[in-house]
């Protein structure tokens, strides 16, 4: 899997930056902490970086799909703040093998996206670099920011859809396994999906949420973080979706540690006291929050203190 426990080092670069540059701008009222960074007004900024062999393998990406993935992935980070998206901003690094063909189809890739929500490519930069990547900075407005900070103890933990999809998708394609069998988990790492219209179902019900990208065990430990709280992870009510389950018991992976480990799958992960059932909504009640502090996973009558295991973005 490609998911690595680095957390602590990730957290230890936040808390400093956190303390060193704290907000010192009336306009600004959330910065550093949270999936995107809040303005007076209603407009939430995020910003995300995407590199070869880093964040994706061309060998099975097209550049339309490529576009795609990473508009949804940054993208995601408006879902999980409640915002819609209002503007894009795209820094490409591009390489000599990188041509105005696969530009253009890259394009088109984002704008699947942009035009469906309804938010524009508003500028950006484009310079000459060794390897192929690219920043996409994203823009929102919401009259009332969801934040990671809100949970409290009686709440529960909710999350959209299944999770470990999109990783399970990635090692079918990476591992080159027949695709047929695994067609939601390809289409979901190839095509996620922001879950924009589902933050506006919850939001007048959720108190704190994040989005998936990193993995069950490292988004919660920063919800449980950033919330001063702690959360309970309740492994029989973690769904396993059957692609899942299928890759794993021919990987022989635990299907529990896979989902708390596997990320991208940009599902909203939300605690809320409670949440009564949405037309079109999936949603999955998995774990609880409590007074203390920390993750646990709670499996066979007893609870269990879980590091992060999922994806980070700094090195060992």
């Amino acid at each position: 899997m490609r998911s690595k426990n680095r957390t602590e080092g990730e957290l230890e670069i936040i808390r400093y930056l956190r303390k060193w540059f704290p907000e010192r701008r009336s306009e600004v009222l959330r910065g550093i902490g949270d999936d995107a960074m809040v303005l007076r007004g209603g407009y939430v900024i995020s910003t995300d970086s995407f590199f070869e062999k880093t964040h994706f393998d061309l060998n099975y990406f097209s550049f339309l799909a490529l576009g795609r993935h990473v508009m949804a992935a940054s993208l995601s980070d408006i879902a999980a703040m409640a915002a819609v998206p209002v503007a894009v901003l795209v820094s490409l690094c591009v390489t000599k093998k990188v041509d105005m063909q696969a530009i253009r189809e890259l394009y088109d890739g984002f704008a699947r996206l942009t035009q469906k929500y309804k938010c524009d490519i508003s500028g950006g930069d484009i310079v000459k670099c060794q390897t192929f990547g690219m920043t996409i900075t994203t823009v929102g407005r919401t009259n009332a920011p969801l934040l990671r900070s809100g949970a409290k103890s009686g709440d529960f933990l909710f999350v959209t859809n299944f999770l470990g999809l999109a990783e399970a998708g990635r090692i079918v394609l990476k591992e080159r396994f027949r695709k047929s069998e695994y067609p939601d988990g390809v289409e979901k790492h190839l095509f996620p999906e922001p879950r924009i219209n589902e933050a506006c179902s919850i939001k007048k019900y959720a108190t704190a949420c994040i989005d998936t990208s990193d993995g069950l065990s490292t988004d919660t430990h920063h919800l449980a973080e950033e919330s001063g709280v702690k959360i309970v992870i309740d492994a029989e009510h973690l769904p396993i979706h059957p692609e899942v389950g299928k890759l794993c018991g021919l990987k022989r992976y635990d299907p529990t540690r896979f989902i708390l480990a596997a990320g991208e799958d940009f599902e909203l992960l939300f605690t809320a006291s409670g949440l009564p059932k949405i037309k079109g909504l999936k949603v999955f009640r998995i774990g609880r929050v409590t007074k203390g502090r920390g993750v646990y996973l709670a499996a066979g009558g007893r609870e269990h203190p879980i590091q992060p295991s999922g994806y980070q973005h700094i090195g060992q």
